[in-house]
């Protein structure tokens, strides 16, 4: 018999999660919870990178200790009081920060030190003007990192080249 599930071992129904409301045993599903993106100022980016700078004694393996991250967000839960809309800065919300700041500071060094073409500016970015627009879509095919400085620039620049160790 062509098309008969006689004999077979699978099952018609559906599979994956199912949620049965008349089934006593089976609860609804709790509704998940969505926390709010940390949102940062420059300044509270600095404060980030100078209490890290003070803790590099901390670092394992070339990376910050969990302990380090939490005395991290309780330092900018105290210094920088969460508000509504920012988030909280939790560990995970500072680690990510600063793993972000060391991508902009390396996609600024190499557009400073590779790309040709741009004059690059801490205050300005890479100052694209329409006569370079072309080149740059060309460059931040292969330096995404980059994409962000088209004419904006990352004023961490300079703390962070003094402090090579972060």
């Amino acid at each position: 018999m062509s098309g008969s599930s006689a004999g077979s071992t699978h099952s018609l129904h559906s599979q994956g999660l199912a949620n049965d409301l008349l089934n006593p045993q089976c609860q609804p599903l709790p509704p998940r919870s969505c926390k709010k993106p940390a949102t940062w100022t420059v300044e509270e980016e600095a404060a980030l990178l100078n209490f890290l700078y003070s803790h590099l004694g901390q670092v394992a393996d070339g990376n910050f200790k969990k302990t380090t991250w939490n005395a991290t967000a309780a330092y900018m839960a105290q210094n920088f009081p969460p508000t509504g809309s920012a988030g909280n800065k939790t560990s995970e919300a500072c680690e990510h920060k600063f793993k972000m700041l060391k991508k902009s500071y390396y996609a600024v060094s190499d557009l400073k030190l590779v790309a040709s073409g741009f004059a690059y500016s801490d205050i300005d970015g890479a100052m694209i003007m329409l006569e370079s627009t072309d080149l740059w879509k060309q460059y931040t095919k292969s330096h995404k990192e980059a994409k962000p400085f088209h004419n904006v620039g990352f004023p961490h620049f300079e703390g962070v080249e003094c402090r090579k160790g972060l």
